[in-house]
This record gives C-alpha cells, sequence and structure tokens, in this order.
C-alpha cells in the first residue's frame, strides 16, 4: 500500500459517519481519505517546540482532558515569534502547516498552546477550514457582556506591557473601548520563578511558581476593585486556576476552560434522567 504525502492532498468532507452514535452503528458505510491515521479525535492542539516542563492543568499535558486529544508540533526556528504584534511571515507557514495535518486527522477545532497565538489568529484562520481558538483570550468578549456594567474582568497574563500594548484581545474580538474600560491586566513577567520556567530551560519548582500566580493576582486585584471575574492567558497558568479562586471567590476561566467547552459542542452527549 503506497503511502502518500499529506500535504498533497486535501481532508476529506467532515459527513456524520465521523460520529458514530452511542450504543451502536450507523448503517452506512464509514468514510476515511489517505493521509489520514488517526479517529476518535474532536480537539486538535498546535504545539511548539519549548524546553519546559508541562504540567497536569497545561494545555501541552495529555491527562488535563478527559477526552483525547491530538497533538502536532510546528517546526519553527525560534518560538518567541509567537510574541510579534506583527504575524512574522515564518511563523505563520508553520502554524498553519500544522493546523492543516490537523485537519487531515480529522479534528472538529484546533487550539494552540500558548495565549499569544492571539497574534496570529486572524492570518491563519484565514487559510484553514477548521474553527481557531488561538487563545483563552476568545473568552473575553462573552465574560465582558456577562459582566454588570460597574464590574471589570481581570487577566493576568505572561507578558503584562504586551498583552496591554498588542493587538491580542482586538484579535480575539474584544473592542477597544471594551479594552480600555472594561479589562484589567496584570503580568507574570518580573516574577522570579515565572521568569525562570519562561526561561525554558526544562524545569521549574511549580509551589514557587504557584506563590508567583497569586502574587500576580493580588496585584491585579489592587489594580482596580470592581473585578468580578478573572481569566488566566498563559497556558502555564492553568494549573493553579484553582488556587487562584481559592484565593479570590470568584469565577476564574483559563485556555482548559475554553477546551472543554469547545469539545462539548463538537461531541454532544445524550441526556438521562427522569420527569
Amino acid at each position: 500500500m503506497h503511502t502518500i504525502d499529506w500535504k498533497t492532498i486535501e481532508a476529506g468532507p467532515r459527513a456524520n459517519d465521523l460520529y458514530a452514535p452511542q450504543g451502536g452503528f450507523n448503517d452506512t458505510d464509514v468514510t476515511w481519505w489517505p493521509g489520514r491515521n488517526i479517529s476518535g479525535l474532536t480537539i486538535g492542539l498546535i504545539q511548539f517546540q519549548a524546553n519546559l516542563p508541562m504540567i497536569p492543568g497545561n494545555m501541552g499535558n495529555a491527562t488535563t482532558f478527559d477526552f483525547p486529544m491530538v497533538y502536532r508540533q510546528m517546526n519553527v526556528e525560534n518560538v518567541m515569534e509567537v510574541m510579534s504584534p506583527t504575524p512574522i511571515q515564518t511563523f505563520t507557514d508553520a502554524c498553519v502547516e500544522a493546523a492543516q495535518w490537523l485537519e487531515m486527522q480529522g479534528v472538529r477545532a484546533i487550539m494552540g498552546n500558548c495565549g499569544f497565538f492571539a497574534h496570529y489568529q486572524i492570518v491563519v484562520q484565514e487559510r484553514i477550514n477548521t474553527p481557531f481558538y488561538s487563545s483563552s483570550l476568545m473568552m473575553l468578549p462573552m465574560m465582558v457582556r456577562s459582566m454588570p456594567m460597574n464590574k471589570k474582568i481581570g487577566v493576568l497574563t505572561a507578558n503584562g506591557p504586551l498583552l496591554r500594548e498588542g493587538p491580542a484581545m482586538e484579535n480575539c474580538g474584544l473592542s477597544p473601548a471594551d479594552k480600555a474600560n472594561r479589562v484589567v491586566v496584570e503580568g507574570c513577567e518580573d516574577d522570579m520563578e515565572f521568569a525562570r520556567a519562561m526561561a525554558a530551560q526544562g524545569a521549574y519548582n511549580p509551589v514557587k511558581f504557584e506563590q508567583d500566580v497569586l502574587a500576580g493576582i493580588t496585584r491585579l486585584l489592587a489594580r482596580d476593585p470592581e473585578i468580578g471575574s478573572i481569566l488566566l492567558e498563559c497556558t502555564e497558568l492553568s494549573p493553579h486556576a484553582h488556587a487562584v479562586q481559592r484565593l479570590v471567590n470568584m469565577p476564574v476561566w483559563d485556555y482548559t476552560s475554553l477546551t472543554n467547552w469547545i469539545h462539548s459542542g463538537c461531541a454532544r452527549r445524550p441526556f438521562s434522567g427522569h420527569v
């Protein structure tokens, strides 16, 4: 059987037979296409190479979710280009190539493993055929609309100045007015263990890291007493979402929240119970 280079073909149609009914099978052909080697997946994740331990709760840890994920590493020389406010062509191309491979495997949605993939939301989405949820920041417009007008959203991020000044939030659908008036941003870039982890030297202390996260949250709340919910931008923050909520006693959202929501819409389950 000849192996076909997946780059030379296109993914097949997303037919209903990709979903087998619970408790049985459709009495019809199940379709496939050349280049597809995996099944049973709804979410694909674009992963860039980083010498950084990914503990449970991180998007890159396979135990984070209760459903299977498929990962695809993007081949790019400098992963820090994800932080560029202006998309860089080579990074864009590498991201698109990874997304197209995930499409070939039949995923219904694609995520990235860094909140600053939002810098590439528009340029990548223009070139692929599957919904692209580049960042936890995509939840911001919904969070803002859900809150009373006297309340704001607090965002803890890996880089406060870059998020405040760059286009990431607007790329995810937040209006300039809401960015200026309804969102409060605090960064962890100067916290010691956080900076050590971001240096990607292959090790960090999760307990000290969590202390940095909680210190960042404390600074965030000190910025504005009207904050009514929290969004964690960086995927390294997600493992500490429970600790953050324990500290602030308010809703806390992150990239895993978004991913679970997207999966639930892609693979609905029948309700059971009684009336």
